[in-house]
């Protein structure tokens, strides 16, 4: 069976990031992804970094969190930042938002 998708967030903080199209794209490849991808038994978190990797999706797990990844869905360069949560067999959208370096 393959990953549960969630989105638990408001499209109108999608909305106000820098570059809303290409964010609202990336959550729409992380979905298809979940969609088409079995759960390991193990480490989700990595299987999920490998899934991104895999298709030119820039991402990392959040430093000291269990199962959090923020992702950059235009680039280290870009301000925007996508977090999801991967475990369980669910992958959730959990946070958007804007880097506060720039």
């Amino acid at each position: 069976m393959p990953y549960q998708f969630v989105n638990d967030v408001n499209p109108k903080k999608i909305q106000k990031l820098a570059n809303p199209v290409q964010a609202d794209g990336v959550i729409e490849q992380i979905s298809a992804l979940a969609e088409e991808t079995e759960p390991v038994n193990g480490d989700q978190v990595n299987q999920w970094l490998g899934l991104l990797a895999g298709d030119e999706i820039l991402a990392q797990k959040v430093k000291g969190s269990v199962n959090t990844i923020e992702v950059y869905p235009g680039g280290k360069g870009s301000p925007d930042r996508i977090f999801i949560t991967a475990g369980g067999g669910t992958v959730t959208v959990v946070a958007v938002g804007e880097a506060s370096h720039k």
